[in-house]
């Protein structure tokens, strides 16, 4: 509002010099033509005009000052991709110079055809070649500098820019604008620009080519750890090939399961102080653990014992230790967290006795099966005389076999004495 008033103020005052000069310079001519004298009326209407143009020059120039000062904080813009400074004529001189001296050699080529001389035919069509190369040559460099302001105002402030998407503005193919960007950087035109490794992206400036370079390091890194993780996984596979060999799929997967519990426990086995009871508890439950399964690997067959064991008593036992590291991790200001952490210990007792027997019952059938190949060689090594047992039995056999033998001999001794004593 105050500069409003000011400006007012101003205008207002401008005028009055205005008026004022107008009446100084009426006032003169008046003067002079009452007096028929002439002589100061130029002096008198230049002191009235100077009064008024000199603070109106002194204005205009502090006026001129501020845009001055304006312009000067306006940045000029710059374009990246403008790195030299390329005439738009680029190549017409080698036009104009090759096309002129070709021309005229062209001539002489012509006249030595006509005249046959294989000498001017040679030498002439060489100069000739060679000038319409140096034109073409030139041609090319001519283009080459239309297209660099063509691409260059497109492009704008951009370090950096896509193959595709500048073709795309510039209304031309890839493959073309490709073929320009790599002829400019062989002419020099960009001697800062780079293309990418599948040439898709141009850089123009260092640092839009340290950031390429720090992102095609984190490429290569991701894909080291990609291909290493990938032979991880395969050498996993091939050893877990190697391991698994002629068992049944149902085997297999108690036996996955069973090592991801076995690890739960002794990851959970970790988190509790050696110093308390449970962590001794857990160092047994995993070694039961391990020896089930290992006997699961030896004999599939115990596998199908195993499914209320994976179904039900793993999975709680997973969640009463996740229960108590929870609890642990709580400071024991109640009666309740003491007696359920209490309770999970005992339980654990419960589990351990309870995994023994049943790695006890996985043996039943071994059991079984070795008290039977022992009676059956008792019962041979006794038949053989091979024991104290067996030799009674071998001494009865023997005797009785005697007996036979000597009663066979006396039937024979008295069948030989009836036929003596038979008539003739």
């Amino acid at each position: 509002m105050s500069s409003k008033c000011e400006r007012e103020e101003v205008l207002a005052k401008d005028i009055q010099e205005f008026l004022q000069a107008g009446n100084q310079i009426l006032d003169s001519v008046s003067s002079a033509i009452d007096r028929n004298d002439y002589s100061t009326l130029h002096a008198d209407v230049a002191r009235a005009i100077k009064s008024v143009s000199v603070e109106r020059r002194v204005n205009y120039s502090s006026q001129m000052g501020a845009n001055t000062q304006r312009a000067a904080k306006v940045k000029p813009r710059i374009i990246p991709f403008f790195q030299k400074r390329i005439s738009r004529y680029l190549g017409v001189p080698q036009m104009a110079f090759t096309g002129a001296i070709g021309s005229f050699i062209f001539m002489s080529f012509l006249g030595a055809l006509i005249t046959g001389s294989i000498g001017g035919i040679i030498g002439t069509g060489i100069i000739t070649a060679g000038c319409a190369f140096g034109f073409f040559n030139g041609l090319k460099k001519y283009n080459l500098a239309k297209k660099y302001y063509q691409y260059g105002n497109i492009l704008g402030e951009a370090e950096y820019f896509n193959i595709a998407d500048l073709a795309k503005v510039a209304i031309k193919s890839d493959k073309e604008v490709l073929k320009d960007i790599k002829g400019m950087i062989k002419l020099g035109f960009l001697p800062r620009a780079r293309l990418d490794a599948t040439e898709k992206v141009c850089m123009v400036t260092d640092r839009a080519y340290e950031q390429y370079l720090g992102a095609e390091q984190d490429r290569i890194a991701r894909e080291q750890r990609t291909a290493e993780q990938k032979k991880a996984e395969m050498e996993q596979l091939k050893a877990r090939n190697a391991e698994y060999a002629k068992l049944p799929e149902e085997a297999i997967t108690i036996l996955e399961e069973g090592k991801e519990y076995i690890t739960f426990v002794r990851d959970i086995n970790d988190k509790i102080p050696d110093t308390e009871e449970l962590s001794n508890k857990l160092y047994r439950l995993e070694e039961i653990m391990n020896r089930i399964f290992a006997q699961v690997k030896k004999d599939p067959s115990s596998a199908d014992e195993l499914h209320k064991l994976m179904s039900y008593y793993l999975p709680t036992t997973k969640k009463l230790l996740n229960a108590y590291v929870e609890l642990d991790k709580e400071p024991e200001v109640g009666n309740n967290i003491t007696q359920t952490k209490l309770e999970i210990d005992a339980a654990i007792d419960t589990i351990n006795m309870a995994f023994e027997n049943l790695l006890d019952s996985l043996f039943q059938d071994m059991a079984w099966d070795i008290s039977s190949d022992i009676s059956v060689m008792k019962t041979m090594m006794a038949q053989d005389g091979l024991t104290n047992d067996g030799q009674g039995i071998s001494a009865q056999v023997m005797g009785m076999s005697a007996g036979a033998a000597a009663a066979q001999a006396q039937i024979n001794t008295q069948g030989g004495a009836q036929a003596q004593t038979r008539p003739e």
